[in-house]
Parts: C-alpha cells; sequence; structure tokens
C-alpha cells in the first residue's frame, strides 16, 4: 500500500485562486530544476546580465527599474534609450510565465503539431503558432556557421512545393519537376548535417555552389552519385571525388551512399509532421531540425530543453506576426 500523501487534504481544502498560485509556484519549482532557472527574472539576471542596447549596441547602461515580472529596465549611458534585459530577444514583451515557454519548447523538441502544443500550454492556436515562428527565428543563419570536414556525403531530395503557383492543385508530373522543391543534404564523418532549399526542379551547379559552396572544407574526400552539379563542388573546393551511380541494385552504392541517403529519409519524414507549411518558411524549418539533430548528439552532456532554454535566451532574434 502507498505511503499516504500530506498534502492531499491541504490542497483539496484550497479554493480556486489559491490553488492556481500553489500551481504556479510548483511549476516554477520544476521549471527550476529542470532548466535552472523558474521565472522570466531570474533567467535574464542569469544569462543577460548586462545587456547591450539595441539601438547604439553599447554595454553598461544604468538600472532603470523593473517591469512587473521582476526583469532588469535599463537605460543607456550613450543613447539614453530604455530597455529590458529581454529587449531584442524573442521573450521580448512575452506575458507568459517561463514555464509555459519551457513546456512549449519541450513540444517543439518533439515536433508536435500546433493544436496539441496550444492545448497542452492552455494558450490559443495563433499564440502557438506565433511562439514556434520566434523560436524558429533564433536558429536563423545557424548553418552558416558548420563546415563539415573530412569525409562528406551529398545528396538531394525532393518535396512537394505546396504553393499555389507552383502547380498545386493541378495533376502532379512524375519524376523530377518544377513543382517540386530541391533540399540539398550533406553530412560528415562527425555526423554534422547540413540541408539547404535548392530551388524548384532538378538542380543547377549555380544552384549547389550557392546552397554549399563555403560550407565543406578543402581537401575533404566528397561521396556523391554521378549529379553533373556537384562537379562544380568538387572543382572549386578542392575536394577529392567518389562518385557512385545511383542504382538501388547496387550494394557498392547503397553501402557508400548509406549516410546521405538515411538522412535524407529523416529529413522527409520530419516535414511530413508540417504539411500545409508555406514554402517560405521551408529554411526556417530546416535550420531547426539540423539545430536540434546537433542538441540531440550533446543530450549525455546536456538537457537537450535546457540548452535551447539557454539558446533562444542568448539569441539576439526577433518575430513579429502579420496578423
Amino acid at each position: 500500500m502507498g505511503r499516504a500523501n500530506p498534502f492531499r487534504a491541504l490542497v483539496a481544502g484550497l479554493t480556486a485562486d489559491e490553488f492556481l498560485l500553489l500551481r504556479e509556484a510548483v511549476d516554477e519549482r520544476r521549471c527550476r530544476d529542470e532548466v535552472g532557472v523558474g521565472t522570466l527574472a531570474e533567467a535574464a539576471a542569469a544569462y543577460r546580465p548586462d545587456p547591450k542596447c539595441p539601438g547604439c549596441g553599447a554595454r553598461g547602461a544604468w538600472r532603470d527599474g523593473s517591469t512587473a515580472a521582476g526583469v532588469p529596465r535599463w537605460r543607456c549611458r550613450c543613447c539614453g534609450r530604455r530597455f529590458n534585459s529581454l529587449t531584442g530577444t524573442v521573450l521580448e514583451h512575452c506575458r507568459k510565465p517561463l514555464p509555459a515557454w519551457v513546456s512549449f519548447i519541450r513540444l517543439m523538441r518533439h515536433n508536435v503539431p500546433v493544436e496539441c502544443a496550444a492545448e497542452m500550454c492552455g494558450v490559443t492556436h495563433k499564440t502557438a503558432f506565433e511562439w514556434r515562428h520566434r523560436v524558429l527565428a533564433t536558429v536563423s543563419g545557424y548553418q552558416d556557421r558548420i563546415v563539415l570536414r573530412d569525409t562528406v556525403w551529398v545528396d538531394e531530395t525532393y518535396i512537394n512545393d505546396t504553393d499555389l503557383s507552383k502547380g498545386y492543385g493541378q495533376a502532379r508530373k512524375r519524376g523530377l519537376s518544377r513543382q517540386k522543391l530541391c533540399i540539398c543534404v550533406a553530412i560528415d564523418v562527425h555526423k554534422n548535417p547540413v540541408a539547404v532549399v535548392c530551388g524548384h526542379g532538378k538542380p543547377s551547379s549555380a544552384r549547389v555552389r550557392e546552397a554549399m559552396g563555403g560550407r565543406i572544407a578543402p581537401g575533404a574526400l566528397l561521396i556523391h552519385d554521378l549529379e553533373r552539379a556537384h562537379n562544380a563542388l568538387v572543382r572549386d573546393g578542392g575536394l577529392e571525388s567518389e562518385a557512385h551511380r545511383a542504382d538501388v541494385n547496387d550494394p557498392v552504392y547503397l553501402e557508400r551512399m548509406e549516410m546521405v541517403n538515411d538522412l535524407c529519409s529523416w529529413l522527409k519524414r520530419y516535414l511530413w509532421r508540417f504539411t500545409g507549411m508555406s514554402p517560405a518558411n521551408l529554411q526556417a524549418y530546416l535550420d531547426w531540425y539540423v539545430y536540434l539533430f546537433r542538441v540531440n548528439q550533446a543530450r549525455d552532456r546536456w538537457d537537450p530543453t535546457a540548452r535551447v532554454v539557454r539558446h533562444i535566451l542568448m539569441a539576439d532574434a526577433t518575430y513579429r506576426s502579420l496578423g
């Protein structure tokens, strides 16, 4: 028989308002235990103790009180602008407590649909949609810092374009066509991935060069299929080349291209969860996938949710919805 809970009678006797306050306190405690901070004020003190001025970029501002949530306000010594510690981040003007954001980020890590995230976090669909794009804004350009080294695999994968101007709703053409969006995918032997939108239809040398140029270290071995556009990467990047004819009946091809073929398969399964996504947002979703891929690789050293929370608090990024 389980141990009697000494708090059961106490909780049962609380009024609705008292229970709500207790629940908020418990959420803050749980959030503090999981990610190190329980409120926006604690997060600002931990990760943005000396924020730069969003106007002129200067640091060393004067303290100028606090917001209702306890977040420090500042006044710039140089230009006189007033701001708070979260100005210029995706949590600027945030009206929900930090535990709600942490719960939302945990759901985003598992690519939960917006409808489900909205219900679980107690917000509207519109708010959950905006929160998702706020988080995506923090990883914009994240892949620009990735350089693949040593042995690198590269390939392309394709998805249907849902833009009405690209033939959506019309009869689909078989095989590759301008109705499909091309994604150039690469991964190196150190398990660092890159995924970049590469236009419509079969890629040209110029588009592949634009997508992957500068992302592969000189002298690396590039393993690829016989796509002619890859020759531009080999030539311009000073790479060694190992090319295989794409043949699913060739065991050598399957073995040598397994790394990038698996990545293409995982990427497609990930994108299928966002049916109806605007093609204009595709690169943002790819950046998020690559970011999470690398976060999950280090999960034995750092809790993934805590790492993402730290990232969005320290990233200078904003998002404004149109509605």
